[in-house]
């Protein structure tokens, strides 16, 4: 494949993932009847969402080849996107429920990200 349509399917990817994730992150209801006739559950969409950003960083990161954004650094902003997303649904919105199993998760991807990122 020559380079160009490689780097323009990659950005096309990385804008797609982007936008998708954030969009099922804030506005879960704007894009539920694209995925799904049942009804909308907050905790699923928010959780994909936020794999969907998280993979469109580290994708970016892959890609750009930015010093300041290497690999595991992005998996770490990947990894802190999704602990920020479970926090905000266990504790704000209240439709990820807290368990010991969901709780020592949240904690041991928090170390992780810190980890990753520093």
């Amino acid at each position: 494949m020559p380079d160009t349509l490689r780097r323009f399917a990659l950005g096309a990817a990385i804008l797609v993932f982007g936008i998708w994730g954030a969009t099922m992150m804030i506005r879960p209801e704007l894009v539920h009847p694209f995925f799904s006739d049942g009804p909308l559950n907050p905790a699923y969409s928010g959780m994909m969402g936020a794999a969907f950003f998280g993979l469109a960083i580290i994708s970016l990161a892959n890609e750009t080849g930015w010093r300041w954004l290497k690999p595991s650094r992005a998996l770490g902003l990947a990894v802190a996107v999704i602990v920020a997303e479970a926090a905000f649904l266990m504790f704000s919105h209240s439709s990820l429920i807290i368990t010991p199993v969901t709780s020592i998760s949240l904690i041991a991807a928090l170390a992780v990200a810190v980890f990753l990122i520093f």
